[in-house]
């Protein structure tokens, strides 16, 4: 299989929620990229799917919240649950700048 992705991903165990079609699916992110997160869920999600995702990143003993608009580029039973990948679709320049950071170190 060819990697895809250009951006280092960095891992992640942080919780996640997702919001569609009036529900809310919790998730762990499993990595995170310039554009993209890693999540395994319960819940399984169509492709193309466009959620809500609610976030935060951990810096420094600091928590930084996060919440964008996203889609769902895949969903792979994985286990007992779901992989599911999403690319965000405007990423802030604070999550950029957050990235940028992690990804160095």
């Amino acid at each position: 299989m060819i990697e895809k992705r250009f951006a280092k991903r960095i891992p992640s165990s942080r919780p996640a929620l997702l919001l569609f079609d009036n529900r809310t699916v919790y998730a762990i992110m499993t990595d995170f990229s310039r554009h993209g997160i890693g999540l395994i869920s319960d819940e399984p999600l169509p492709k193309d799917k466009r959620i809500e995702i609610h976030f935060d990143i951990a810096n420094q003993n600091t928590l930084k919240p996060f919440q964008f608009k996203a889609e769902v580029k895949h969903c792979i039973s994985w286990h007992s649950g779901n992989h599911i990948g999403v690319r965000l679709d405007f990423p802030s320049e604070s999550y950029l700048e957050l990235y940028e950071l992690l990804a160095v170190a």
